[in-house]
């Protein structure tokens, strides 16, 4: 038989915990003449059982439901089974959120600043800046197209001493398709003032000439009239 005292010790629990268990009904003692609570070998086994399916995240009812049901392996199965698709619910908005996060803290610590407004949520702005890298590469892939036209038209002139009139087809394609890329980029880019958070889309000839880096442009803003280097995000095509 086992006191109070022991039995929290043998199961590495508090002795408050012991009686609370006992008071909840999920523990059985008898009482000694001095009215000092024992318990059998049966109890700890019990406790044993308790700390378990409590660190399952079962609750006190279905816990003593378990304990007092002789097949309980059957209502335990499918306990286990709705903790199972809890758990894989709560683990994959866990996983959401720590990839919001993640988009959230690479943005603060590359601008500086609050991301612009994210009243439509966060993935909203996470499929924006998706979209952004893709229009970047998309500029990376035209860009090589590009050169290939003109710096092939030259190789090939020079190689085979050919008319300088294919350059120059070459360059007019090459102006054409630069002038064509730079306008379907700006229909598809705004920019975010980082002093209001503003997000405006310039005018093309002022966009053409700003001073801008692989993610920012330098702008004034229509809304605050401050110059600053603006945050660029994607855009859907403006009429």
């Amino acid at each position: 038989m086992y006191s109070s005292g022991q039995l929290a010790e043998q199961c590495h629990v508090t002795l408050r915990t012991v009686q609370y268990y006992e008071r909840q009904g999920l523990l059985v003692a008898s009482r000694t003449e001095a009215d000092r609570r024992l318990y059998a070998e049966d109890q700890v086994t019990r406790l044993e059982l308790i700390l378990t399916y409590k660190e399952l995240g079962f609750t006190l009812k279905d816990i003593k439901g378990l304990l007092d049901t002789p097949e309980n392996y059957k209502i335990l199965q499918l306990l286990v089974a709705e903790h199972q698709e809890q758990n894989a619910k709560a683990l994959e908005l866990a996983k959401k959120r720590a990839t919001k996060l993640d988009y959230l803290a690479e943005q603060l610590e590359k601008f500086q600043v609050f991301p612009g407004n994210f009243t439509k949520g966060i993935e909203f702005e996470m499929e924006k800046t998706k979209k952004l890298h893709q229009l970047h590469w998309q500029m990376i892939g035209i860009g090589l197209v590009i050169d290939l036209i003109l710096w092939g038209s030259i190789s090939y002139v020079f190689l085979t001493h050919g008319s300088w009139w294919l350059v120059a087809g070459a360059l007019v394609i090459s102006i054409g398709l630069t002038t064509a890329l730079v306008r379907y980029v700006w229909q598809h880019t705004a920019y975010i003032c980082p002093n209001c958070q503003h997000q405006f889309r310039p005018g093309l000839k002022e966009y053409f000439w700003s001073t801008h880096t692989p993610s920012t442009r330098k702008l004034v803003c229509p809304n605050c009239r401050q110059k600053n280097f603006c945050i660029e995000v994607y855009a859907d095509k403006q009429a």
